[in-house]
């Protein structure tokens, strides 16, 4: 007999009853020995960092302090839990949030008597931010730091693993790893507060329920053992490029991305006609729906992110030949 199980309910009872073990628990602690910090698996990384913003005590109407230079969708779910995003220029050494503009955005804030209840720093796309200069900032203010260590997997800052490094850190598994998916969500203390806003299936206010699937589990643990694998290769990658192309910026020190910026944003049909993925970096505060939040610059009338828009994002998983075919498609010859 042929049924089509719209709900995916049969799909998943399937699943649980072939695998028996808890994996989900199993993740969290293997999250833990590495990170030192307690960990909740959860369903994706936006279910996750709205528990971090959540734990924070964030809500309708509180500044977050966000990165512009990052993915919309998180930048999304700050908006759906009704808070106002407060918008961050780049550093232009890290690529990540503006120690510069996280202060003047805090003194903005002492002007109203409104301070923020979190600061999101993003690793964008691998870039690893400088945490001994944020931290501090945040700790002097009390603010919540969040990171999203979703493109820094595996990375490190200074001996620290990325995703350890604030307050709150949001581990992805869907950009760094083939298979799996979901997320993690560090946290000192708060775990028992976590897992109760991530199982709660109805709540005062909202109706969510975050659980990580327990098949999705036991694939991101089989993962592990490659990720370290995974993230060097991406490394030498990136090196290799740099070395065989002048128009790809060099990465900082500590980055372990899967990304390049290349000085080609007018070469984007050609770029992808040769194979690549790429896009344009994106600005988020430049969105129309955006176009009412404070955005602080890194310097008055230099804004960082802007000299941005020379420059495309390209992935990092290419081997020689497509290093070549990437150096003549941005009219560049290899070293």
């Amino acid at each position: 007999m042929l049924f089509i199980d719209k709900q995916g309910e049969a799909a998943s009872a399937a699943l649980c009853a072939l695998n028996v073990d808890d994996n989900v628990s199993r993740l969290e602690s293997a999250l833990k020995r590495r990170t030192g910090k307690s960990a909740v698996a959860v369903c994706s990384v936006d279910a996750a960092l709205h528990t971090a913003l959540h734990l924070c005590g964030a809500g309708r109407g509180d500044y977050v302090f966000v990165p512009t230079f990052t993915f919309y969708s998180y930048i999304a779910t700050v908006d759906h839990m009704g808070c106002v995003p407060v918008f961050l220029d780049c550093d232009p050494h890290t690529r990540c949030v503006s120690a510069a503009a996280l202060e003047t955005a805090f003194l903005w804030c002492d002007l109203q008597n409104k301070p923020p209840k979190a600061v999101v720093v993003d690793n964008a796309f691998g870039a690893v931010a400088d945490y001994d200069v944020l931290g501090a900032q945040c700790k002097a203010r009390d603010v919540p730091l969040v990171e999203l260590a979703v493109d820094a997997f595996c990375g490190e800052y200074k001996g620290t693993q990325c995703g350890a490094n604030g307050d709150y850190g949001v581990i992805g598994f869907d950009k760094r790893l083939p298979g799996g998916g979901g997320a993690l969500l560090c946290c000192a203390e708060d775990a028992p507060a976590a897992k109760r806003f991530t199982r709660a299936e109805f709540s005062d206010d909202e109706n969510h329920d975050y659980r990580m699937h327990n098949m999705i589990a036991a694939l991101d643990i089989a993962q592990f053992d490659v990720a370290v694998k995974l993230i060097k290769r991406a490394r030498k990658n990136v090196d290799a490029l740099c070395a065989a192309c002048d128009a790809v910026l060099h990465p900082v020190d500590g980055e372990t991305c899967a990304y390049a910026l290349v000085k080609a944003a007018h070469k984007l049909y050609d770029l992808r006609a040769a194979g690549f993925d790429v896009k344009k970096p994106p600005l988020v505060h430049t969105l129309p729906q955006y176009s009412d939040c404070a955005y602080f610059e890194h310097e008055q009338d230099y804004s960082v992110c802007r000299s941005f828009n020379e420059y495309c994002l390209v992935g990092m998983d290419i081997n020689g030949l497509q290093r070549l075919r990437l150096a003549r498609a941005i009219g560049k010859q290899a070293r």
